[in-house]
């Protein structure tokens, strides 16, 4: 077993110990070829199905958006089409049991995990000796991250735009992040959250007092902008949406990736199916019967047969807020966090997570991320901790054993 040190002490501006705390984990987890190719492919899938529901979103009414837990600040912003793909950088969780892949939800707007998975992983898999899974991904990131840039700046038809990335600075895991991303951008700078100045119909300003065209908000979600006031009150989310609606800032992800981001899609993805919608091809049924969980904005469906359900917020992250119930409602058990309890949720069937021995002999559980680059199954990863995945889970990385087979 190779030290912390030897295995991260050369990788820059990387947070393997987060806030005193182990993040990173100094082993690798070896998971089998056809598990990772089978992945990408419910990934590659899963994305169809909420490309083929988008369009029911942005013709819905303000009551149907309102009825899926969107902020009624929100609904003009959603309804615009700024480029495609729907989202640029985007990451779907699965659970794997045996023969089965399960969506879990799909991030589709600001998620996080991406130099773990795009430059750390297959880094720290080789030093071991294991092959690596993610060959060739951090180069797809920097050509996806620099062709939506440039998408952005012909429909605000500017061939040299002011392209600034932003974060909350004092958060390392964000802020390096989101520097990972600027790097891939000619030009582009960066600018904390805290000191970007929202002018009311005229622009959004840097720090150095020059006018913002294209924002890069990795990491900064709209919901959370949404709640953003000042000290005399004004709604400075609500502002910053203004702008986008009036043509005077692009930003990245694009709204149809805040549309997508909210778990009430997969409520209406399930409704389509189990309703046997004719919108719905015969394959999208065969694909959301395949992966898809059974979800509601109702608990009924699931106290009525007497089945586990779990419970999330609609705009939740980080396993916050989220509790699991028995059949009968009973609690089951929940994450301690509940930063998010004033929010409306969803009711996903609960599927179990896998569970995996550490060299130590802790018992921890897992679920893989598998990046989607506009469209395209990308980079894959696994984080590991508690039943309830939270922001305090593990990044564990994974690879390869030379002949290795799939597990019985």
């Amino acid at each position: 077993m190779r030290t912390r040190q030897e295995l991260y002490g050369d990788i820059d501006a990387f947070w393997d110990v987060l806030d005193g705390e182990t993040y990173a984990l100094a082993e690798v987890m070896p998971v089998p070829k056809e598990t990772i190719e089978a992945l990408r492919t419910a990934a590659r899938e899963a994305y169809t199905i909420f490309e083929k529901v988008i369009p029911i979103l942005w013709t819905m009414d303000d009551d149907g958006l309102i009825e899926l837990g969107f902020p009624k600040a929100a609904l003009s912003f959603l309804r615009l089409q700024t480029m495609r793909p729907l989202s640029v950088i985007s990451r779907f969780d699965f659970i794997v049991t045996g023969n089965r892949i399960s969506v879990m939800e799909w991030n589709a707007d600001t998620p996080t995990f991406i130099k773990e998975c795009f430059e750390v992983n297959d880094r720290i898999a080789r030093k071991v000796g294991l092959g690596s899974y993610n060959d060739g991904q951090a180069k797809q990131l920097a050509d996806s991250v620099d062709r939506a840039v440039k998408a952005a700046s012909h429909r605000i038809h500017h061939e040299n735009p002011h392209v600034v990335f932003t974060s909350h600075g004092d958060n390392i895991e964000d802020r390096w992040t989101t520097e990972y991303l600027q790097q891939f951008v000619a030009g582009a700078t960066y600018c904390p959250l805290d000191e970007l100045e929202i002018r009311a119909e005229d622009g959004l300003y840097d720090q150095q007092g020059r006018r913002i065209d294209i924002l890069y908000r990795q990491t900064f979600p709209i919901e959370m902008a949404l709640l953003d006031r000042d000290e005399d009150g004004t709604e400075l989310g609500r502002l910053l949406l203004q702008l986008v609606e009036m043509g005077l800032l692009e930003i990245i992800n694009p709204p149809s990736a805040f549309l997508m981001q909210a778990k009430s899609v997969l409520a209406l993805i399930w409704l389509l199916h189990e309703t046997d919608h004719p919108y719905l091809t015969g394959h999208d049924h065969e694909v959301i019967a395949a992966y898809f969980l059974p979800t509601y904005l109702s608990p009924e469906p699931f106290l009525r047969q007497h089945q586990a359900f779990v419970e999330k917020p609609i705009f939740g992250r980080e396993g916050d807020t989220v509790t699991v119930r028995q059949g009968d409602g009973t609690v089951l058990f929940s994450n301690e966090q509940r930063s998010f309890s004033n929010q409306s949720a969803v009711y996903q069937r609960y599927q179990e997570l896998p569970m995996w021995s550490l060299e130590d002999g802790t018992e921890v559980a897992y679920m893989f991320g598998v990046f989607v680059l506009g469209g395209r199954p990308s980079a894959v990863g696994v984080r590991a901790g508690e039943r309830i995945t939270g922001n305090r889970s593990y990044f564990l990385p994974i690879g390869q054993r030379e002949n290795q087979e799939e597990d019985g």
